[in-house]
């Protein structure tokens, strides 16, 4: 049996608080394969699922690059642990049918641009009668929508709409999704992308043909270039110009205390924009 770290130890503490027979022992056993998997990522570049949300922030994926230490590691509860196991057997799932079913060409599609110091990973690439195009699978839930519209959940929250009727709401790509194909299709220069959404609740499935559009990234690779200067400057980057002491992701940010020690202050092109400019730049199939 491998040696397990401390880190481990605290987690298989932690899972086994849980009740149950079998529910404590899966608890732990994910706790200890997440840290594994969590060891094996990379570090050392941006990526492309975190700088396309809306509230990223290049400092502090800069500490992360820095090799800063946390303030406090952060610990995902077996039911977060759980949902993103489902997310990553949906997207099995999909790329065994669309790969057995010949139009998936590869799998696992590295990404990866010196120039703005990115790497990352998309979930295939499509060739059919229609060309190649880049695909991106995203599994749905109540929680995602929260994330992304929250006009679109609190109509849910209120039962306005119920779930099923959520999911038949969501009409075009949301944000981060379509920043990231986009970002995806900059990189592999193939301007052609697909969607395809998964609602957990039903196994309810829609996709989106998505063509590319530079204007949507512009703002993103013009921030991850300046995060690429100040790291071969050895100097640090402001912080964005939407960042404050009680904003929620810099109360959440792990290099919080370090980072407001330092009180440089500034902005760096990281404003995002909104569902309105969206609406226009995809074709629901």
């Amino acid at each position: 049996m491998a040696e397990l770290s401390k880190t481990d130890l605290d987690s298989i503490k932690t899972g086994m608080r849980v009740k149950g027979r079998l529910i404590p022992v899966v608890s732990a056993q994910t706790a200890v394969e997440n840290n594994k998997n969590t060891e094996k990522r990379d570090t050392k570049y941006l990526h492309p699922s975190e700088i396309c949300k809306r509230d990223w922030c290049p400092r502090s994926s800069m500490y992360k690059i820095l090799g800063e230490p946390e303030t406090k590691e952060k610990q995902h509860g077996f039911t977060t642990l759980n949902i993103f196991a489902t997310g990553h057997l949906i997207h099995n799932k999909w790329q065994g049918w669309l790969e057995r079913a010949g139009v998936l060409k590869q799998t696992e599609l590295p990404i990866f641009d010196e120039e703005y110091h990115i790497m990352g990973t998309a979930d295939g690439l499509i060739e059919d009668a229609n060309g190649q195009a880049i695909l991106e699978i995203k599994s749905l839930g109540t929680g995602t929508v929260r994330y992304e519209n929250m006009d679109l959940y609190k109509q849910y929250e209120s039962k306005e709409i119920t779930d099923a009727e959520l999911f038949k709401r969501i009409r075009q790509p949301f944000i981060t999704h379509l920043r990231q194909l986009n970002l995806y299709m900059h990189v592999t220069r193939i301007h052609q992308g697909i969607i395809l959404y998964e609602w957990k609740a039903t196994q309810e499935c829609k996709e989106f043909e998505v063509k590319y559009q530079p204007a949507l990234i512009q703002h993103i690779l013009a921030a991850a270039a300046l995060v690429k200067q100040h790291l071969q400057n050895g100097t640090l980057i402001d912080r964005p110009d939407w960042a404050e002491k009680d904003h929620k992701t810099c109360k959440q940010c792990p290099y919080k205390d370090l980072c407001w020690r330092n009180n440089v202050y500034g902005n760096n092109a990281t404003n995002q924009p909104s569902n309105a400019e969206l609406s226009r730049e995809v074709q629901p199939s």
